[in-house]
């Protein structure tokens, strides 16, 4: 199998509906989706890739970050590998999840725990919590191989949300957590942060993400300034600068081009918008990577 098959076939695994819950991805496949071509992958779906031997590096959503045995890296929707190297021993474990499911978890203070891993998605892990995440993998993978189990699904449904919880379990250990549960504007902001991943190229105004999840722009801002302290249009500035930034430093694609795919009505605007909110036009940002 090709490279490009190999990503047409992961890439149409992302967009369907009736795709599994989890998956292995092997380490030749996983290399090939994110070096093809040197195009960032912006990952439909979310995953775990856990370091297991030899040392590398990967740039997620343009900060680097160094690779060395037990680092644990978290990738939700949206998240956009801009590079990835590794050296000749190195060996990893990657499993593509449906992260809907981190996302929904009702725990205590799971808002703060979902920003914490979207904002530091790689870690070190101990010993200790590198051998709980990778038993739980392999027993996830063990049970999904029953094809024949009548209840094979309800299971690896369970077995992803035990993962999850192992997951927020680890970061929540460097956050203090608040003995309550987990609140309904909690989810409702953890269900914007996913609706950005999937719709920023097709809105950037704070009212169709609000009648998305059917409250007011201004609850919206409400919630939002609560639980990060930063507006529901400040988030939205923020994913569409991420994805323009990916799109200029890492791919041959034209302004133009650029403007064209993140749905802006023309590469005029899109410069103006760019320049407003990074100092910089979207050339100058691009010579300035050379």
């Amino acid at each position: 199998m090709s490279n490009t098959d190999i990503v047409k076939k992961v890439t149409e695994q992302d967009k369907s509906k009736d795709s599994p819950l989890f998956t292995y991805i092997d380490s030749k496949e996983y290399d090939a989706i994110i070096n093809e071509n040197n195009v960032p992958r912006i990952f439909g779906r979310g995953g775990i890739f856990i370091c297991l031997k030899g040392e590398g590096y990967v740039i997620i959503n343009e900060h680097k970050y160094n690779l060395s045995p037990g680092t644990l890296c978290i990738a939700f929707p949206g998240t956009i590998i801009q590079g990835f190297k590794r050296g000749e021993s190195f060996e990893s474990y990657t499993l593509r999840i449906a992260t809907n499911f981190l996302r929904d978890l009702n725990i205590p203070d799971a808002s703060s725990i979902h920003l914490m891993m979207r904002e530091n998605p790689c870690m070190v892990l101990d010993n200790e919590q590198l051998k709980g995440i990778i038993d739980i993998c392999h027993m996830m993978q063990q049970k999904d191989s029953r094809a024949q189990h009548p209840f094979r699904e309800h299971i690896n449904a369970q077995m992803l949300q035990l993962l999850c919880l192992e997951l927020a379990g680890i970061y929540a250990q460097h956050i203090p957590v608040k003995r309550e549960p987990c609140s309904r504007q909690d989810m409702t902001f953890r269900r914007f942060l996913s609706l950005l991943t999937t719709d920023i190229t097709l809105s950037r105004e704070v009212q169709y993400y609000a009648d998305k999840l059917g409250i007011t722009p201004k609850y919206l801002t409400i919630i939002t300034r609560q639980i990060s302290g930063r507006s529901a249009a400040n988030w939205i500035t923020h994913s569409v600068i991420i994805n323009a930034k990916a799109l200029l430093s890492t791919t041959q694609l034209t302004v133009q081009q650029v403007s064209a795919r993140l749905n802006f009505p023309n590469p005029s605007f899109f410069g103006q918008y760019f320049l407003r909110h990074t100092g910089m036009t979207p050339k100058e940002f691009r010579r300035s990577k050379l």
